[in-house]
């Protein structure tokens, strides 16, 4: 099979006061369509360098990134914005909801941003918050809602454009063990679907919920 993502020989270096800090060294990564893929390490090891590349965030100093058979540093900014508005969904620790806008106004952001119509938009972002469990929820503020229920609403929003890609960063960090056990069960499901998940986590015990699991060490792959 074909792969969706694949990384050749990828480095990211910063440049800091103290002199050049490599935060990601010759990375070879190949993700077929359909993968749940985990990315452990410990903090500072360079997961978050490398899920903003792989969110088309950041760029590489060297090597490629091919996405979708496209070598992604030869896109304009354009390209990069749809991208990451429709084949890519996003999912973060601290759920990153606007606390002035409604669950269903929160989902329905990623699509106003691309210009869907209202009606389409709100159509897709109902659908999608019914697919999270919170239907009922959908006229609510963040701050009427459980950590939780916040979360679920990221993951709402993240899958409302239909995505192929999932990208979760500590997804359940945030979260008590049984709010973190519901929003595993539901990207568990939309892997199931044909989603492609990558997901950041320290913890083994949840990145054992992962097909396949990709330690990351002083910005290298290790295992």
């Amino acid at each position: 099979m074909e792969s969706i993502i694949s990384l050749k020989n990828l480095s990211r270096d910063y440049i800091t006061r103290g002199g050049i800090v490599h935060a990601l060294s010759d990375i070879n990564i190949d993700v077929v369509e359909g993968e749940f893929i985990a990315v452990v390490g410990q903090s500072g090891s360079g997961k978050s360098t490398l899920m903003n590349i792989l969110g088309c965030l950041d760029t590489p100093t060297d090597g490629i990134y091919m996405l979708d058979g496209i070598e992604i540093s030869t896109l304009n900014e354009k390209q990069l914005t749809y991208i990451r508005s429709k084949i890519i969904g996003f999912i973060f620790q601290s759920f990153n909801l606007v606390p002035t806008l409604s669950a269903l106004e929160n989902t329905e952001l990623p699509l106003l941003y691309r210009g869907i119509g209202k009606k389409q938009r709100k159509y897709a972002a109902e659908f999608a918050l019914e697919r999270v469990g919170l239907s009922s929820r959908k006229n609510h503020l963040p701050c009427e809602l459980s950590g939780g229920q916040q979360q679920r609403v990221a993951v709402a929003r993240a899958i409302a454009s239909e995505p192929k890609i999932l990208l979760a960063d500590e997804p359940t960090g945030s979260l008590d063990k049984k709010s973190g056990e519901e929003v595993l069960g539901i990207i568990k499901s939309l892997n199931d679907e044909g989603v492609t998940v990558i997901m950041i986590t320290h913890d083994n015990s949840i990145a054992e919920r992962a097909k396949r699991r990709i330690k990351i060490s002083d910005g290298r792959i290790i295992s």
